[in-house]
């Protein structure tokens, strides 16, 4: 297998993201624990979103999601790793190179080839 045409990166692209969403956690857990009104509210959120994704249809499809999304981001890690894997096929048409090396024959026997 031919070696890809440019070495992917080895920078965590997903680093930014991680810390972003760190953030924002760390944050609303921070007012949850300072402020009664704050947890109050984080509580009855979390308890909705429970309720909703648990129900029947919902969580069958978010976790269906989900997988997908799983699966799409193993499958993309290794086609950076190990490349496209696409391979080009030499068709041979020897009819083709008969014909140029005979010269013209008859439609007739052209047809009893095939």
């Amino acid at each position: 297998m031919a070696a890809p045409d440019s070495i992917p990166s080895k920078s965590p692209w997903w680093l930014e993201s991680l810390v972003w969403s760190l953030a924002f956690v760390a944050a609303v857990a921070l007012a949850a624990w300072l402020n009664e009104t704050a947890r109050e509210i984080v509580m009855q959120g979390l308890a909705y979103l429970f309720t909703f994704f648990s129900t029947p249809f919902v969580l069958e499809a978010c976790v269906a999601f989900v997988g997908l999304c799983i699966v799409m981001a193993i499958n993309h890690r290794r086609i950076e790793r190990e490349g496209d894997g696409w391979v080009e096929m030499e068709i041979k048409q020897p009819a083709a190179e008969k014909d140029s090396a005979a010269g013209e024959t008859e439609p007739s026997a052209k047809a009893s080839e095939v």
